[in-house]
C-alpha cells in the first residue's frame, strides 16, 4: 500500500462511564482524559505518563474490589472461559489505559512495550476488541503477519460488521501474497461502508497487482469522487494511466497530486519518468531532482527504473 505502515496505527479510545463516586476512580478518569488529550496533541511522553498513572491508581484501589459481573460480561466475548484465578478483578478503565499506552509507545518506536501493553489489556478484559485491533496493527508493524491475521480474525468473528477490520485484514493479506483473500475482504469492507474512499483505494491497489487495470482504474476514480482533494488517489490513478501507456493523463494526475501535496516525492519521480518517455528531458530532470530532494532514499530505485526504461526502448 502507498502509505507507511505506521500511518495505519491509530489510538482507539474507549468511552467509559464510572458509576462509583470514589475519589480515586474520579482521579483515574481525569488522568485517562489527560493522557488522551496529550496523545491527540502528539505529546506521547506525556500520554504514557498519564496512562501509567491511571494504571497505578486502578491497580492500587481496584484489587480489593473484584468486579465479577464485569468479568462475566467480558468473558462472553472471549474465546476462553472465565477464570477467576487468572485475574483478581476487572476494571474497564485500566484495560483501556493499557491499550492506549501501547498506542503511545508505538510513536516512541517501542513496539515490544506496545505489544506487552495490549497483551495486558486483553488479559484484564478479554472482551476489549479495540485491544486486539491495536495489537494486530502493532504485529503488522513488526512484520508478524500471521499474528496480525489471528487478531483480526478474532475481531471480525466477534464483530462481523467491522468494515475497517476487513479492510486492514485485506492489507495484511496483500503482504502475505493472498490477493484473492484480500480482494474478498475489500469487497466486504465496501459493502459495509460504501462511502469510505480508502477502501476503494486499497482494493484498487490490489487489483493493480493482479493486473486488473480497468478494475483498479474504476476504484481510484470512485475514491477521487468520494474524496476529491486526496492527493494519494490522484497519484494512484496516475500509476494506472502509466500502466495503460497514457502518458499525458498520467502526468495530469501526478501534477494534481503534487498540487494537493507538494511533498509527495514519488509523484515527482513518476511524473519525471512520464516526461522522460515523452522526450521532455529538461522537465524530467527537474522532477527527478525534486523527488530526491524530498526523499533521497528513492535514488537507487529511481536509477533502476530510468535504466530499465532506457534499455527497453528500441535502438536508433
Amino acid at each position: 500500500m502507498l502509505s507507511h505502515r505506521y500511518a495505519l496505527i491509530s489510538i482507539l479510545l474507549v468511552v467509559l462511564t464510572l458509576t462509583a463516586n470514589a475519589q480515586s476512580q474520579r482521579e483515574a478518569k481525569d488522568y485517562f482524559d489527560r493522557g488522551s488529550d496529550r496523545y491527540v496533541k502528539g505529546d506521547f511522553d506525556g500520554a504514557i505518563a498519564y496512562f501509567t498513572r491511571v494504571i497505578e491508581i486502578s491497580l492500587w484501589h481496584g484489587s480489593s474490589q473484584p468486579e465479577r459481573q464485569n468479568w462475566r460480561a467480558a468473558s462472553e466475548l472471549s474465546d476462553e472461559p472465565a477464570n477467576a484465578d487468572r485475574i483478581m478483578f476487572i476494571d474497564p478503565l485500566i484495560a483501556a489505559a493499557y491499550a492506549n499506552r501501547g498506542m503511545a509507545r508505538i510513536h516512541k518506536d517501542d513496539l515490544d512495550g506496545a505489544i506487552a501493553d495490549c497483551d495486558r489489556a486483553i488479559l484484564i478484559n478479554p472482551g476489549l476488541l479495540e485491544a486486539y485491533h491495536n495489537r494486530a496493527l502493532i504485529r503488522w508493524a513488526k512484520n508478524d503477519l500471521a499474528g496480525a491475521l489471528v487478531d483480526f480474525d478474532l475481531v471480525i468473528r466477534k464483530n462481523p460488521q467491522d468494515a475497517e477490520a476487513y479492510d486492514l485484514r485485506g492489507n495484511i493479506r496483500v503482504d502475505t501474497g493472498d490477493l484473492a483473500g484480500a480482494l474478498a475482504d475489500y469487497d466486504r469492507a465496501i459493502q459495509l461502508a460504501p462511502r469510505r474512499a480508502g477502501f476503494y483505494s486499497d482494493r484498487g491497489q490490489a487489483r493493480r497487482r493482479k493486473a486488473d487495470v480497468d478494475g483498479a482504474l474504476a476504484d481510484f476514480e470512485r475514491a477521487i469522487e468520494l474524496k476529491p482533494l486526496w492527493a494519494a488517489a490522484y497519484y494512484l490513478r496516475g500509476m494506472v494511466w502509466s500502466d495503460k501507456r497514457d502518458l499525458n493523463r498520467a502526468i495530469a494526475d501526478f501534477s494534481r497530486a503534487i498540487e494537493l501535496d507538494a511533498h509527495l516525492a514519488e509523484a515527482y519521480a513518476n511524473r519525471g519518468l512520464m516526461r522522460l518517455r515523452l522526450g521532455q528531458n529538461v522537465e524530467a530532470e527537474k522532477d527527478f531532482a525534486e523527488s530526491l530532494r524530498l526523499d533521497s532514499s528513492l535514488k537507487p530505485r529511481l536509477d533502476q527504473i530510468i535504466r530499465a526504461d532506457k534499455e527497453s526502448r528500441p535502438r536508433q
